[in-house]
């Protein structure tokens, strides 16, 4: 997401936002200083957050943030092609026109991949290298990417985001190369961490389980890090919560914390637990680095399958600063038609002080008819977002669905991008 490093004075710093009497902090390495990066007037005006009384941030930056937010996410899919492999120069001038591509649609944040499968594209204390930057996992590239990234971005007045995926890991086979670092401890420890690092069913990637205070150490030592060390604007999560219903995933967790309450109900704490902690960290840094989650459009899936309490954290304070529900639905939905489900999102984020962007799916034009036969279907989704009451923004997924289509889709997206750009812009 959406790097140059910043001013502290001490050289270690113990982490203590996301451990408790029974767990050891993780300890991070402070870097050097560099230059808060200068924005025009007009740009600094629609910065979201101001500081208030003498409140300084730890790490003396004020993020920029817009109070209408139009993002658009660049996932490790649309990364791979700017970054894999690529000299930093090559990389450097692939992103810059990644934003200025994004700039000229109209849009003013990017929430970008950092952590995509308990992996890291910048250096980090706690997750290894990711294979999307040199092709190898835990290999070290001779440059940060997250640095060119950040200010690529601020050169073009985007705000970014750094997105994580917090549970989702690597597969075996990657693990299994790792000779070092928490993850490679776990993996390799199976027996006395079986249900820290889990192996699930139907799927090649390894998850991390919520309802070890150990793991919800770890992922909030990954926020802070990203927060001390980068001029990130946010931290932004998607919809990977749980990853299976099934009962082997924490079984031995769950009866150890005594199992007290419905497996469900249990579930959904944890994540609820992980989140505010991950608030709390982001917070304890800068107050005013935005903490966000893109939840599944359909309401009852984040309850049923994912464990996804995302009523509670719009209406109580201390969980999230946005949220962005993925509405990928088209207005003739059977099951979740868009504007009743954008109604009810805008009801749910209505209980509390959470701002509302609405997340919208331009790369169905490739997959899906009512969106590849109607043309100005996001433009429309766009207005009819832009009319509740207490709309905050909109998301596009995702960025090389939109600008590096297929050669048979340019013509038809073209004619929606113009109107996007209309609407955004206007």
């Amino acid at each position: 997401m959406k790097k140059q490093l910043l001013v502290l004075a001490a050289a270690l710093l113990t982490l203590t936002a996301c451990t408790d009497s029974g767990t050891a902090g993780y300890e991070i390495k402070l870097q050097g200083a560099s230059p808060v990066p200068q924005f025009s007037t007009a740009v600094q005006s629609d910065r979201h957050t101001q500081y208030s009384g003498e409140y300084i941030p730890s790490n003396e930056y004020i993020p920029l943030n817009y109070d209408e937010q139009k993002g658009v996410w660049i996932s490790y899919i649309d990364l791979a092609p700017m970054l894999t492999g690529k000299t930093e120069k090559d990389f450097k001038n692939a992103f810059l026109q990644a934003c200025e591509n994004i700039k000229d649609l109209g849009c003013n944040t990017v929430y970008v991949h950092v952590r995509s499968f308990g992996d890291a594209y910048y250096k980090s204390d706690y997750y290894p290298w990711s294979k999307g930057v040199t092709g190898h996992i835990g290999e070290e590239p001779d440059f940060d990417p997250l640095s060119i990234m950040i200010d690529c971005a601020h050169q073009k007045g985007l705000s970014f985001h750094a997105w994580i995926n917090p549970l989702r890991c690597e597969t075996e086979d990657n693990l299994s190369k790792l000779e070092s670092g928490i993850l490679s401890e776990w993996y390799n420890g199976s027996e006395q961490y079986s249900e820290y690092l889990v192996k699930v069913k139907d799927d090649e990637h390894y998850w991390l389980n919520p309802a070890v205070q150990d793991v919800r150490n770890l992922i909030c030592s990954g926020a802070e890090e990203l927060c001390r060390n980068y001029k990130i604007d946010g931290i932004h999560m998607d919809d990977y919560f749980y990853p299976t219903t099934e009962e082997y995933f924490d079984s031995q967790t769950y009866v150890e914390a005594n199992g007290s309450i419905d497996l469900s109900d249990w579930r959904l704490d944890n994540c609820s637990k992980m989140v505010e902690e991950i608030y709390d960290t982001v917070k304890s840094v800068n107050r005013d680095i935005m903490f966000g989650i893109s939840p599944q459009g359909n309401i009852e899936n984040n309850y049923s399958y994912m464990y996804a309490d995302v009523k509670k954290w719009c209406s109580e304070e201390g969980y999230i600063d946005y949220i962005v529900p993925q509405l990928y639905f088209g207005y003739e939905n059977k099951t979740k038609p868009f504007e009743k489900t954008l109604k009810e999102w805008s009801e749910i984020a209505s209980e509390g002080s959470t701002k509302l962007i609405i997340g919208l799916a331009p790369y169905k034009i490739a997959e899906d008819e009512e969106f590849a036969q109607t043309v100005g279907i996001i433009s429309e989704q766009i207005k009819s977002s832009q009319a509740l009451e207490n709309y905050s923004g909109v998301a596009l997924y995702n960025y090389i669905n939109i600008f590096s289509p297929n050669e048979d889709l340019s013509e038809r997206l073209q004619k929606e991008i113009d109107l996007i750009k209309t609407d955004l812009t206007d």
